[in-house]
């Protein structure tokens, strides 16, 4: 075991930043976690999520703008996500960018399509540096503290290991009669 954390110490940063460059939220809620466990360090977590996702971001504009023919390929199969994007474009303008880091399905579209559209590259450039980093701080310091919590949760009922599958199971049937009664016609 004590290998597999050496291992994580050694690679998990660059696992991190090769995970962060598709907008990976997984990879920087892992970092938090292990940066609360000691494990990894938060700031450098935060600043390699960050950059990745800056740098990731950039390039799909780019290819956008100067790879249009293989780039059109991939968009063809999501027009009706395109044209949504270019209306939500029009409509929130640079809240999009920053919203843009938080919705699945949207995070390697909308710089596509921004390198497609006649928009001018720099100020996406500019304000996807800071959706990056808002994002990378977001997340991090949340799975940071959440982990904290958790451990400090869990090690209160550890006397009381049949409450939390009691509890998991009683959730997962009331969640499934109130589906049941809502898709009822």
């Amino acid at each position: 075991m004590q290998e597999t954390f050496d291992n994580l110490y050694q690679y998990g940063y660059i696992f991190l930043f090769l995970y962060s460059l598709g907008g990976g939220m997984i990879g920087i809620v892992c970092a938090g976690v292990l940066a609360s466990l000691g494990k990894l360090d938060l700031t450098l977590s935060i600043l390699i999520a960050g950059s990745a996702n800056t740098l990731g971001s950039s390039l799909l504009a780019y290819l956008g703008r100067y790879q249009k023919k293989e780039v059109q390929k991939y968009i063809d199969s999501h027009k009706r996500k395109v044209a949504l994007i270019y209306i939500w474009l029009k409509k929130y303008g640079v809240l999009l960018i920053f919203a843009n880091k938080y919705i699945y399905g949207f995070k390697t579209i909308l710089p596509l399509a921004i390198g497609l559209s006649k928009t001018p590259l720099k100020p996406f450039m500019f304000y996807n540096c800071i959706a990056s980093f808002i994002w990378s701080i977001a997340l991090g310091f949340i799975a940071y503290f959440a982990a904290d919590s958790a451990v400090t949760f869990f090690n209160s009922w550890k006397n009381y290991p049949y409450v939390l599958p009691l509890s998991l199971i009683a959730i997962i049937v009331l969640i499934y009669l109130i589906i049941s009664q809502k898709t009822k016609k």
